[in-house]
């Protein structure tokens, strides 16, 4: 009875270790996220950075295209308005 006694202990106390051994790695694990959170952020505030100055450079020369494509119409139409109320003023 108490071979059977002193199995359940060990069994009892080797749960115990095992879950504060559990408990102290997550947290760990919390700990360590919090620590390295404003390195995360500082990352991803970079890489939105970098993504959107390329996005500027990509973008920006094809709207430059599409206004001066754009542009030129808009000027002739601005032209032929312009005549037209010169003469009759």
């Amino acid at each position: 009875m108490l071979e059977v006694l002193a199995i359940l202990t060990l069994l009892f106390v080797g749960v115990i270790v095992v879950g504060v051994i559990a408990l102290l790695a997550g947290l760990f694990k919390l700990v360590l996220k919090l620590a390295l959170l404003p390195l995360v952020l500082g990352l991803k505030a970079l890489v939105f950075v970098v993504l959107f100055v390329l996005a500027l450079v990509v973008v920006g020369p094809v709207v430059l295209a599409l206004g001066l494509v754009l542009l030129v119409p808009l000027l002739i139409v601005g032209g032929i308005i312009w005549v037209g109320v010169a003469i009759v003023t």
